[in-house]
Formats: structure tokens, sequence, C-alpha cells
């Protein structure tokens, strides 16, 4: 017989109850005073055979009533013939997951990881099934938990321990949610094909900055299966700054740059005081500028340099906490002007205030890091476009030569954007055919009216991403623009045009054609003062300004890029080369057109038939937020956060569930009660029986 409660045996101690009551001494009830004995020495009853155990009887049954009640609350049952064994507890299978993100490279923070893990490693039970993660903004493989026939679990865990060795944090961003997701999905396969329902257990050893992407767990549901335990790395010292690069100051001059840059001081931070300056690839610097940047705020300061001394392409932070570097260098492009050249195809004068040449030079002032160009390209000229020396955007005013015509098209072919402007019905004629078969209205005619007499636009579609911009409600308004002048005329035989916008008279105003990787916008009226308002509105700027950001979207740009974010690449050129900061050079292939090696900050140059352009990749602005993410909001996501039991526990939490379950169906406690009951009963007749009534002190007196 085994018991589901051993402690209650502890309850058989009560059974000296009975027997210390059989041992008091009982005395008489009543109690009277004799005067005769006042003066006398009272002396204690003496032990006689009435003292001793002489109800023997009822006292081994009142006894066995409180063995029998004790045994009965420790629930006994009698076992099965058959015994649990560790083969009947499902095994384990633990995935650990590592984050190498930029941010475990402050501090201790990877050699506590890499210990972590190790240590989990090592306090594996001989049963469990390992594997091995590494994630940052991609999740990496290093151990898969697919069984294999030709390695054992020692073997297996020998390769993690090596693997681990050899593992280095990486640059990245932290996709906490989509690794999670990733790897409980496949240890789940793995479990599947291998049938073998083992107990399932991430275990996840990061920083947890508050900073990690979860958005694909609200989007997905967590598996019940997998649990999710916790190992969460933190610094010794919490302070670390970062900067960031804004935009130059109103009183810097050609020789002297005035950039702003702004300072961010984590929450809690200890550190107080920093110095901020400018360096370049061989080391030199500009003069420091300290500065005071209080716990949880930023700072906004100018840290200004001598161009005629030094050209930097870096921000340098230095004053922050030992080993709190990672983040402590923002890298840009040296500043360099760039010379932005559009084509124009038409016969009007720069100064002739009457032409469209003239409004389209001035529409661009000069800035720092920007100056466009407007070349006319004369009728008999020759094209021979070539990489960096393409025109960022084409415009054609006038009827082209078809020599012209296979030029443009060659560069809309590779991507390039251009615009035609009709300004006149002769050109729909010429140009008609090459425009796509666009034809004049025979149902209206070119608008000669007067002044008093106008058209505006009707319907414009702001979801293009010509007029995205100008979407929003303050700036949708572009009913002050009157047109006197446009070319009516027909799209129906224009394959595949997008049309862009309307006039009032349903005739189209601005469409535009895919050719090859460019695109060909046509414009029914231009923006001379004969035929529009158009150059004299507030729209005419930020419309050709976006015109040349989206002529801008497939070329090589020298912006800032953040590290694993893919950089869009122009296309020509035999030869293409990237320079990596570490001075390693990659080939890339003809048909690539972005490089997504981004994975160090640093200082990039991509060269292609000897010419040189350099971009700059700094670590993620979220990597610097080293405040730690809170347990509830992976609750919240459906997550079930502890660990697994081992197979031990396991196997006991088996045995006690089948105990439990055998007892409930013997359920030998109640006949224990009703032995006890019957006990009781047959303890009252003894007692009743054996029972002297008691002879008062008046009777004794008669």
């Amino acid at each position: 017989m085994s018991f589901l409660f051993g402690s209650f045996l502890l309850g058989t101690a009560a059974i000296l109850a009975p027997i210390l009551f059989h041992l008091i001494k009982r005395t008489p009830k009543d109690h009277f005073e004799f005067s005769s004995l006042m003066f006398l020495k009272p002396t204690p009853p003496q032990l006689t055979r009435r003292s001793r155990l002489d109800q023997w009887l009822l006292l081994a049954i009142r006894s066995l009533a409180i063995l029998l009640l004790a045994i009965a609350f420790m629930r006994p049952y009698f076992r099965a013939q058959a015994d649990l064994s560790l083969a009947d507890a499902p095994t384990r299978h633990i995935a650990i997951l590592i984050d190498r993100s930029a941010s475990m490279q402050r501090g201790e923070l990877w050699k506590k990881a890499i210990q972590d893990a190790k240590w989990v490693v090592s306090n594996l039970e001989p049963t469990d099934e390992v594997s091995l993660f590494a994630f940052e903004e991609s999740l990496e493989t290093l151990v898969g938990p697919e069984y294999s026939t030709g390695v054992d679990r020692q073997q297996r865990r020998q390769l993690i321990l090596d693997q681990l060795d050899n593992l280095m944090p990486r640059w990245g961003g932290t996709e906490l949610g989509s690794a999670l997701l990733n790897v409980a999905e496949r240890l789940i396969e793995a479990d599947d094909l291998s049938q073998a329902h083992a107990a399932l257990q991430i275990v996840l050893i990061s920083d947890l900055q508050t900073s990690s992407r979860l958005d694909v767990l609200q989007s997905n549901q967590w598996p019940e299966a997998v649990r999710l335990d916790l190992r969460i790395i933190t610094p010794a010292e919490e302070s670390n700054a970062r900067l960031r690069l804004l935009h130059s100051s109103d009183d810097e001059t050609v020789d002297k740059q005035i950039p702003r840059v702004r300072v961010s001081n984590a929450l809690g931070s200890k550190i107080e005081q920093f110095e901020v300056n400018w360096s370049d690839e061989q080391g030199q610097q500009s003069e420091s500028v300290p500065f005071y940047v209080p716990a949880g705020e930023s700072l906004v300061i100018e840290v200004p340099y001598e161009q005629s001394r030094l050209t930097p392409d870096r921000l340098e932070l230095s004053g922050d906490d030992e080993r709190m570097e990672f983040d402590n260098n923002y890298y840009v492009v040296p500043p360099i002007q760039e010379q932005i050249t559009i084509a124009y195809f038409g016969s009007d004068a720069d100064d002739d205030p009457a032409g469209m040449r003239f409004y389209l030079s001035r529409a661009f002032s000069e800035t720092a890091a920007r100056k466009v160009n407007v070349e006319s390209v004369v009728s008999n000229a020759i094209l021979n476009w070539e990489f960096e020396q393409l025109p960022r955007f084409v415009v054609i005013t006038e009827t082209i030569s078809q020599a012209h015509q296979s030029a443009v098209d060659n560069y809309l072919k590779h991507g390039g954007h251009v615009l035609v402007v009709l300004t006149s019905e002769q050109m729909v004629n010429d140009l008609g055919a090459w425009l796509g078969n666009v034809q004049l209205d025979s149902a209206a005619s070119e608008s000669t009216s007067d002044q008093d007499s106008y058209v505006m636009l009707g319907t414009i579609d702001f979801r293009h991403p010509l007029f995205v911009p100008f979407a929003g409600a303050r700036y949708n308004d572009f009913t002050k623009i009157r047109f006197w002048k446009h070319r009516a005329v027909n799209l129906q035989e224009v394959e595949n045009a997008t049309l862009i916008a309307r006039f009032e008279d349903q005739s189209p105003a601005l469409w535009s054609l895919n050719r090859g990787k460019g695109v060909l916008y046509t414009l029914s009226s231009s923006w001379n003062r004969e035929d529009s308002q158009l150059a004299r509105s507030t729209k005419f700027v930020p419309l050709l300004s976006r015109w040349l950001e989206i002529a801008a979207g497939n070329r090589f740009a020298g912006d800032s890029y953040v590290v694993n974010q893919p950089v869009p690449l122009p296309e020509g050129g035999e030869t293409r080369t990237i320079r990596m900061p570490d001075g390693t050079e990659l080939q890339l292939d003809e048909e690539s057109n972005a490089f997504k090696q981004t994975t160090q900050p640093g200082i990039y140059s991509l060269i292609v038939n000897g010419n040189e352009k350099t971009f700059a990749v700094n670590v993620a602005d979220s990597e610097s937020e080293i405040q730690s993410l809170e347990l509830e909001q992976l609750e919240q996501l459906g997550i079930p956060i502890g660990t697994t039991l081992t197979q031990a526990e396991q196997l006991e939490r088996m045995r006690q569930l089948r105990d439990f379950e055998l007892e409930n169906e013997q359920k030998l406690w109640k006949w224990l009660i009703v032995v006890v009951l019957v006990l009781l009963g047959i303890e009252t007749l003894l007692a009743a029986r054996r029972t002297r009534p008691s002879i008062s002190f008046q009777d004794s007196r008669e």
C-alpha cells in the first residue's frame, strides 16, 4: 500500500491523547470543607491500581480510531504492477538563441552571453537535444534542430561549444520578433518530422532592448508548445551617449563649415560631460567642443571645422563609459557639393523671361550640398551620355531630331526620367508617334483664349509618387494656377499610359509612360507666361524638386545609410567595385541594382570605370537605446515565459498524476472513515456500559 499524502502520518501522534486521558486520575467534582481537618497537612493521593490502565479495550478502540483517521487523511491506495521509467517521460529540445546585434558590443555583454550559453549546454540532461541560433536583423542557424543520424548528442554539444568560441557580435539592429517566431517554427517542424514529442524551449540570451522589434509577433500567433526562457544580460554601467548629424548653421561660410550635431544621453547615465570633434581617415581632428548633457536628455551643438584644413568623414564622441564606444562614431560623406545636370531641349535663351528655361534655371538655388545646372542641348549636338555624365533629368520643349529621340530612348532604357512639354499643336504632330501615338483631339482645338478665359486642373491623382507630397489638405489646392493655353490631346491610342492630372474640360494635362527602366512624362501645357501661371505659382519649385527626387531614386547618391540597408546602385559601367571600410574590395555583378553587404559602419566607395563615389553607413539609432524591455510586453503577445521541466521532473509529475488517478479510482479512505465511525459507535456503547453511577454526598448521609 502507498499513500498520496504521506505528511499526514504525523497525525498518528494523536494516539497519545487517549493514553494520557486514561492515566489522568479522576478527582471528585464536589469539594467540602471540614473544620476538624483545617489544621491537618494535606497529602497527595497515592497511586493505586485504579490509577493505572485498566480499560484496555476502550483505549485500544480509541487509539485505533485515531490511527485509521490519520491513515484516511494520508489517502492510501494500491500501486499498479507496472512502474514508470525515464523512457516514459518526453525528452527536451532546447534552442539557444543569442542576440548578436550592435548593442551587444557594449561593455562585457558579449562575454557574459557566451558564458551563459556554455552554462546552458553544460547543464543539459543526457537525453536533451540542443540547437544553436544567432540573430540581429536576420536569423542564422549555426547548429540546426534537425536530428542527424551521423552525429550523436555529445558531438552536437561539442559542435555548439566550438561555434560559441568563434561567434562574434555584429552591427545590425535587433529583429527579436521574427527571430523568436522562426526558431519556434523550426522546433515544431523538427519535432513533427522526428515524432519525438519533446518538450520545446527557447533560451533567449539578449540585452532585451526596448527598441527590439516585435511587430511580427503581433500579427502571428505564438505556438503554445514552445516556452521561452529569458536570460537577460545587463552591463555593470548603464551610461551611454550617441550623436547624430543634423544640418549646417546659417553662420557657415565657404571656408568654415558649422554643422549642427545632436547628442543624446541615456536615461540613468552617470556621465554627463562629453566632447565632440570632426576627424578624417588619416586621424586628423578638428578642435573638440566640450558640453554637458544631463541623463535622459538631448542637446544640439555646433561643431565647426575649417574646410581648407580638414575634409572630415566622421564625428567622434569622447567621454563615454569605457567599452561603450560602439556608437560613438557617426560617418558622413565628405562634404562635396553634388552637381546635378538638367538637360534642356529648347531654343529659348536663359535670360528670356518669356521662355521656359528662364524659370527652370532659377527654380533651384545653390546650396553647400547641391548645385543644379540647366544645360541646353543644341539641335545638331551628338549625345554620348555616359556614367557620371548622365543628366539627372531631361526637359524637352520642342521637336527633337530622330538621333536625339534615339539617344533619349537609350537614356530612358537605363532608368532616366524625361519631361516633354507640348508647346504647340505642331509639336504634337511631330512627336506624337514617339510619345506613344498621342493625337490631337479632333473635337477640340488649341485654346487661344484671352486672359479672362482659362481652365484649371480638374482632377489630380494624389496617390501618384509625383503628387504624394501634395496630398495633405494644406498643400493640395491647385485652383490658383490658371492655364490660358493647352493642347487638347487624345490618349486612346496610347498603351499603358498613366493619367496623372486632367483639366476641367477633361482633357489630359499630365501623364506618364514607362520606357525600359525609365519614365517618360508629358505635359500638355507649358509654364511660360503665354500659356499658364505655373512658373509663378508656389507649386512650381516643389513640383520640380519632386521630379528630381524621383529621378534620383534609381541613381547612386552619396547619402547616409544604416547597417544592412540596401544601397541602390546606378546602371552603366563595365566594371563596378565596392571598397569596404576595412579596405577589402568586392566585385559587383553586372545585373546588381543594389548593394546589400553593408554589414559594418564606415565609409564605402563605389568605383565604376575609374570614377569613385562614396557613401556612409552607420549603426541604427535604435541600437543606442539601452533600456530593457518590460517582460509584460512578451507575455501580452501570448508567449509563455519560463523553463520546461527536466525529464526527471516530468517523470515525477507523471508518477504523481498516476498515483492521483489510482487513488481516485480506489478511494480507500472512504472505507477507513466508515470503520472509524463503527469503532466510535462501539466505543460509545462500551463506555456507557462500564461507567458506574456516581453517589452524591446527600445519598451517603441517608
